[in-house]
């Protein structure tokens, strides 16, 4: 029955959804015949593919696919008018357009690189049916530019005038659910206060914070994403706009930091004065039980604040002069208790709704920026073979329907392949949505539209059909709502809303094999062109964390960390047994720790005058730790664990020189700097353990292990 709650039990949300993707699609199909367009389905299949759960989302991808399908069209003209006279050009061209599409759809995120995979497959339908029917490129063009722009219309008039106003308040729902979450992470970090030195070389496994951290980043970024489209449903969130992305950054800013100081206390095994993390208790329950006081939680970081910054003058708990962990502790709570109360202002604002006006709407958003030129390519040279294979097909079959069908799909599905995470695996939610879709077509283009006599009676067969498919959608489920859009989707490509088009059932049936005939194309090309098994994968994509680790100095700590946890959220840990999964995710955001600190390092070491030893050795730290990762591959792991110690050496000379300073500007900068050296060599020790706890398809053997060998 679990398998089965959204279909008898679906959530408010998702009735509406469904409610609304009904609605879109025959509001589409009635304008389309209204107006006399050529293929009256096509807008419904368009409604189908456009529609998101997210109101605003859908505003967005509508424009997204005009645009994609009017650079189509253009295309599509311009191979015709170069090569509608051979059908072997035509292929070779439309196959390297497509591939050229499918590259930029793989190598981009979010709206953009939707509106590339849109232009490689609407290129792909103009030329196919110029050639198939005889029609006029232009004509062709034009109708699909008609009946898209119509389906973007509807589709944005629908989820506007439709939608309950429940958007920003889903937002403002699911970001007091994130600081919940970050308020368990506090309480579990304050919990540390109480726990005994881990034995040597032995960390608790309860106080292993990766996972919970990789979820806190995941649901920061999610909600990152759907941020940047609430102004399209709630116009007046443009004065939020700012701030929404302020606090988004603020929030992974205490991801990072909490991230570094409980890796670093979980694997202390000496004694440490933790009354300061002690004092992050009173915030941390507030947090967790009562998100929404953002007044009582600010108050409480207030008093933190202070309570840190009064231990500051008393002596350390274990009654010895500080110790550079002293250091690292009380420094590191107190930036949390102070990063808390600014964040807990921001958040206050935006709950209070309180007008902020900003000058602009913010930045171009870091999912815009391109991420893997190296898959990009591979898919693309995959793109390329599969729709290549299809056209030699087409060439000598030009004629047959299955044919025609086949390179139509072939560049739709290569580019959505494309941009997909694991291309084979999703084959087999097309698969499920494609049977299903048959299915259902079938009975009603045999058994019930000979039947109907109006608008009406095709509505009454088609949205029952719709509307499961719609539920299906809005569940946040991909294994579910994948096969439940691909089903709508062929559904409305199936269903022959013309009666005077009805197939025969041989036709019906080549049209069927057709399209299974491009998903198994695809999934071929996918497999044999350049085969990367799931290490192989997370190899590349550990490689791309490194490259972006060496790079991170050239860009501002809010792409770099947001691109980051980006990358953390996106690695192929699902195919990896344990307990490699562990040690990947273990690894990257050690690896976020790593840059975050050595920046803040570089930027304190900039801002006053060391001796020129010091300033030497920082500098030389910084080059050998870069040389590490810029290569694309880091050293050995004994290198790594030896420069871990040269850094921890620096953050104590750094620290004695810090304390012996009599300005006290200059003297807490300095020890700030020695501070994030201490945090460094931390997160390069976390990224030793990671691949001690499995093995890794990155790491050179240690000499131990080859020595055993």
């Amino acid at each position: 029955m679990k398998r089965l709650a959204w279909l008898l039990t679906p959530s408010t949300d998702q009735l509406l959804f469904a409610l609304r993707l009904c609605l879109a699609i025959a509001l589409a199909l009635y304008l389309s015949m209204w107006l006399e367009l050529d293929r009256p389905y096509w807008a419904s299949l368009e409604v189908a593919v456009m529609i998101q759960p997210v109101p605003g989302m859908a505003v967005a991808r509508g424009f997204a696919r005009a645009t994609g399908t009017i650079v189509a069209g253009c295309a599509g003209l311009a191979i015709m008018g170069f090569f509608g006279q051979y059908y072997e050009l035509s292929a070779a061209a439309l196959a390297l357009w497509v591939a050229f599409c499918a590259f930029w759809a793989n190598l981009l995120r979010n709206n953009l690189s939707y509106g590339f995979a849109i232009a490689g497959f609407i290129a792909g339908v103009t030329v196919m049916l110029s050639h198939s029917l005889s029609t006029p490129p232009f004509d062709i063009a034009v109708a699909r530019v008609s009946e898209c722009v119509l389906a973007a219309l509807v589709t944005a008039a629908v989820n506007v005038l439709f939608s309950p106003p429940t958007g920003i308040r889903n937002y403002f729902n699911s970001r007091l659910a994130l600081l919940r979450d970050l308020g368990r992470e506090f309480v579990g970090l304050a919990a540390l206060s109480s726990r005994q030195p881990a034995a040597p070389g032995q960390p608790s496994a309860d106080d292993d914070p990766h996972p919970a951290l990789q979820a806190l980043a995941a649901q920061t970024l999610a909600l990152e994403q759907t941020r940047q489209y609430l102004r399209y449903e709630a116009p007046q969130f443009a004065n939020f706009d700012r701030l929404s992305r302020r606090l988004d950054y603020d929030i992974l800013s205490l991801i990072s930091a909490t991230s570094s100081l409980h890796i670093y206390l979980a694997g202390r095994t000496d004694t440490v004065d933790t009354r300061p993390v002690a004092a992050l208790s009173e915030p941390a329950q507030r947090l967790s039980a009562h998100p929404e006081d953002a007044q009582g939680a600010k108050q409480a970081f207030d008093d933190a604040h202070d309570a840190i910054r009064a231990l500051a003058d008393e002596p350390a708990e274990h009654g010895q002069p500080r110790i550079l962990a002293d250091y690292v502790v009380l420094s590191r709570a107190l930036g949390l208790a102070s990063r808390g109360r600014a964040a807990m202002t921001t958040h206050g604002l935006l709950i209070a709704e309180r007008e902020h006006p900003s000058d602009h709407i913010s930045r171009r958003s870091e999912f815009g920026q391109p991420m893997d030129v190296r898959q990009a390519l591979r898919n693309s040279l995959r793109t390329l073979t599969a729709v290549s294979l299809g056209g030699v097909f087409w060439v000598n079959f030009h004629n047959q329907l299955p044919a025609v069908l086949l390179m139509i799909l072939l560049s739709a599905l290569t580019t959505i392949f494309a941009t997909l995470p694991n291309p084979v695996a999703a084959a087999g939610g097309f698969a499920k949505g494609l049977a299903l879709a048959a299915t259902a077509a079938f009975v009603i283009d045999f058994l019930v539209l000979p039947q109907a006599a109006g608008f009406a009676m095709l509505m009454l067969a088609m949205l029952p059909v719709v509307f499961v498919g719609g539920l299906a959608m809005a569940v946040p489920d991909p294994g579910l709502a994948l096969p439940g859009r691909i089903s709508v989707v062929m559904f409305s490509l199936l269903v022959h809303v013309q009666n005077g088009a009805l197939p025969s059932f041989t036709t019906y049936i080549q049209i069927v094999l057709g399209i299974f005939g491009a998903i198994g194309l695809t999934v071929l090309a996918f497999k044999i062109v350049l085969p990367v098994s799931p290490r192989q994968r997370l190899r590349e994509q550990m490689r791309g964390v490194f490259d972006e680790l060496a790079d991170g100095r050239r860009h501002t700590r809010e792409r770099f960390e947001t691109r980051m946890y980006d990358r953390l959220n996106a690695l192929a840990l699902s195919e990896i047994e344990e307990p490699f999964r562990f040690s990947a995710r273990q690894a990257v955001l050690a690896a976020i720790n790593i840059g975050l600190e050595a920046r803040s390092l570089v930027v304190l070491a900039e801002r006053v005058s060391l001796p020129q030893t010091l300033d030497d050795g920082v500098r030389a730290e910084m080059d050998a730790l870069r040389g590490l990762f810029a290569g694309r591959r880091p050293g050995s792991i004994d290198k790594i664990a030896d420069r871990a110690q040269a850094i921890h050496q620096l953050a104590e000379r750094l620290l004695a020189h810090g304390v012996a300073l009599d300005g006290q500007a200059e003297r807490r900068l300095v020890i700030r700097a020695a501070i994030c050296a201490e945090l460094v060599a931390s997160a390069l020790s976390d990224y030793v353990l990671a691949f001690e706890h499995g093995k890794s398809p990155l790491a050179e053997p240690t000499a131990a292990s080859q020595a055993a060998t």
